[in-house]
């Protein structure tokens, strides 16, 4: 009995031992033969986006008789220099510009009846960003890769928006600053050896804005807020095209 409760104090020893001393490899320490993006390469690439809209006597849900024009144009470049191997830094800019031009719309709810005429609303932002980005490429695949894009920066903006539809005109001169701190994830493609193409989403962002107000070339306001969160933002999707150099 005694040699019975030896050997079964053995084997348990030497298990906990041979348990204590595996090594689970689970693949994150493994590393493809060469780079997705190599040390050195230079990575031009940006967005460009566009829209028109020209509504005649359209209805949206409780919205009748929409007759209004507008556009939204967007644009930003962004250059990147990688100093490691799927490692890189550089800086970013946008440029974004809307007008919207509402010649008349009417709302109808139950016995709730309101009309907008002659309003007349453009902005225009500009924006710059130091971006730091890494890749991690999916296994041995030179082709395809998710990356984090960590950005940090600010933006100027202004705009005006006015009302001639009352008996006398209403118009407001907005003018705004922003400083954010934002983290994008998003996929890249080669479709060539340097063309590749992306898509991105927000994912997290800090930011603080203040906007200092004129109405009627008389009244003066001014509101700041701040922003934090860790959430989807469908809003900043988006798809681009890179050159790597």
């Amino acid at each position: 009995m005694r040699k019975l409760i030896v050997i079964l104090t053995m084997l348990t020893a030497l298990g906990t031992f041979g348990a204590g001393a595996q090594h689970y490899d689970r693949g994150y320490e493994t590393l493809p033969s060469s780079p997705f993006v190599t040390k050195g390469t230079w990575m031009l690439g940006g967005t460009a986006r566009y829209s028109q809209h020209i509504n005649k006597d359209y209805s949206f849900l409780v919205i009748n008789d929409i007759n209004s024009t507008g556009y939204t144009v967007a644009v930003t470049p962004k250059l990147l220099y990688m100093f490691h191997d799927n490692m890189g830094a550089g800086i970013s800019f946008s440029y974004n510009r809307g007008m919207l031009d509402l010649d008349e719309a009417n709302l109808s709810v139950s016995e709730i009846t309101m009309s907008a005429k002659d309003c007349y609303e453009v902005h225009q932002s500009y924006t710059a960003h130091g971006v730091y980005r890494a890749y991690i490429p999916f296994g041995n695949s030179k082709r395809l890769a998710m990356y984090a894009d960590l950005k940090l920066g600010g933006s100027y903006s202004q705009g005006k928006v006015y009302n001639a539809g009352g008996a006398s005109t209403i118009g407001t001169y907005e003018q705004s600053f922003k400083a954010e701190l934002a983290v994008d994830p998003g996929l890249t493609a080669f479709l060539t050896d340097r063309l590749a193409i992306e898509m991105n989403v927000g994912i997290f962002g800090v930011s603080y804005k203040w906007s200092d107000q004129i109405h009627n070339q008389a009244h003066h306001g001014s509101y700041d807020t701040t922003q934090a969160g860790f959430m989807l933002n469908l809003l900043s999707f988006g798809f681009g095209i890179s050159y790597y150099l």
